[in-house]
């Protein structure tokens, strides 16, 4: 009973120990043949971290930033971060996590969670993790450093299928993430609406100097990592501040692609109680239904005239498409996904739902998959404004489209089973 008790209480300080409101240890020290290192842990971000230059000084570590992702070996053992999104990859598979690493002022923060769960199993033998005493500890059969390289890990996306192959039959041979209720793998292509010389609503609300731009941007990495961490490849249409062709957008969900999802941030014009407006709102591509869901659309279309290459037959591709879309499966499908997504984000956000709208919106008029456009709140509400641009909002509202994302891929691919239309 005794042994029991113990190891239950264990358990629970290992699991608190990564909640976002548990108490992380102040410092973890660091004890091995180099010596003993206390490290202190942040936990600005909601998850404790610790600085991997100062666990460097105590641990046979190299580090490399490369982009969006930094690697960290360890006594020969790669691990690829990528920042700002809650995993890594080691061994060839994406390993979820609780938080994020990330940089500060140049300096890579590695979770708390990796090297307290990950690493002692890696190195069964080599090092162990005291959770009450918050302690990290080498034994006699601690690796070292090698001299050479370390080699990478497998890709964990797999290249392009070839053309004529179906996503489905592409992706029973990728990896399913452990534990994952998808039965195949899938691409999705996340949209950060606006960019370069296209602002976006300037958001009445926002932090000085912050826009609609900037906005949709931060969500969709967070959405990315969050995505990823469910075993789903991700590709943003930009990744940084730089505008891109409509068509362009949407193109990029082709060949392997399953879903494409367009972030926006919504916005009203200076009227009567214009502030008071708040909320959730998801929309996929038909004729406007009522005057606000054509409103949205025409301040989204707007952005068409930064493209210098504009297709002047624009209005009538979207008479065409919407007639093929009246007979084609994608109209059902992104329904589908809009309903999934709309309610999972509506859970979260703190304005409430406004529900699943259909409107001509030219991001998703060249889509060739389900597609949906997101707004995930108005920048003319103080109160959505804050709650888009914090971190914590943030991670809500991409968890939640995320798990939206998920649920619809779940239904499809139990009607690919069922062999249903």
């Amino acid at each position: 009973m005794i042994n029991r008790t113990l190891v239950e209480v264990v358990l629970a300080a290992a699991t608190a120990a990564w909640g976002p409101r548990a108490a992380a240890p102040g410092v973890v020290t660091v004890s091995t043949s180099r010596g003993e290192v206390a490290v202190a842990v942040r936990s600005d971000r909601g998850h404790p971290v610790l600085s991997a230059p100062h666990l460097r000084t105590a641990l046979p570590m190299t580090i490399t930033l490369d982009g969006d992702w930094a690697d960290v070996a360890l006594g020969g053992q790669p691990f690829r971060f990528l920042l700002d999104a809650p995993l890594f990859v080691h061994a060839g598979r994406l390993v979820p996590l609780a938080g994020a690493a990330y940089l500060h002022d140049d300096t890579l923060f590695v979770p708390l969670q990796w090297l307290a769960e990950y690493v002692p199993r890696v190195f069964r033998e080599a090092y162990r993790y005291d959770f009450l005493a918050a302690r990290f500890e080498e034994t006699a059969l601690a690796p070292t450093v090698r001299t050479g390289p370390a080699a990478r890990p497998a890709a964990t996306v797999p290249a392009a299928p070839p053309a004529g192959t179906s996503s489905a039959a592409a992706a029973r041979g990728r990896p399913i993430a452990p534990g994952s209720p998808l039965r195949m793998s899938h691409t999705v292509v996340v949209d950060p609406g606006h960019g370069g010389v296209d602002p976006g609503n300037p958001g009445l609300y926002f932090p000085r100097g912050l826009r609609e731009k900037d906005v949709t941007l931060q969500i969709a990495r967070v959405l990315r990592g969050e995505l990823a961490a469910r075993g789903i490849s991700v590709q943003l249409t930009r990744d940084r501040d730089t505008l891109i062709a409509f068509k362009d957008r949407a193109r990029r969900c082709d060949g392997p692609c399953d879903v494409f999802v367009s972030i926006h941030v919504n916005s009203l014009a200076r009227r009567r109680g214009y502030t008071d407006v708040r909320g959730f709102e998801t929309y996929f591509l038909s004729e406007a239904r009522t005057a606000d869901a054509q409103r949205v659309a025409d301040m989204e279309n707007e952005a068409l005239r930064y493209e210098t290459e504009r297709d002047a037959a624009l209005d009538d591709q979207f008479a065409f498409i919407l007639k093929d879309l009246q007979t084609n499966e994608y109209l059902r499908e992104s329904a589908a996904l809009a309903d999934a997504v709309q309610r999972h984000g509506a859970r979260q956000h703190p304005g409430g739902a406004r529900g699943v709208s259909q409107a001509r919106f030219a991001v998703l008029s060249y889509a060739r998959r389900p597609a949906i456009l997101v707004e995930v709140g108005y920048s003319t509400n103080r109160g959505d404004a804050q709650f888009l641009t914090s971190p914590e909002g943030q991670r809500r509202l991409a968890r939640a489209i995320a798990d939206g994302i998920v649920e619809y891929l779940v239904r499809y691919e139990r009607k690919l089973a069922d062999g249903l239309p």
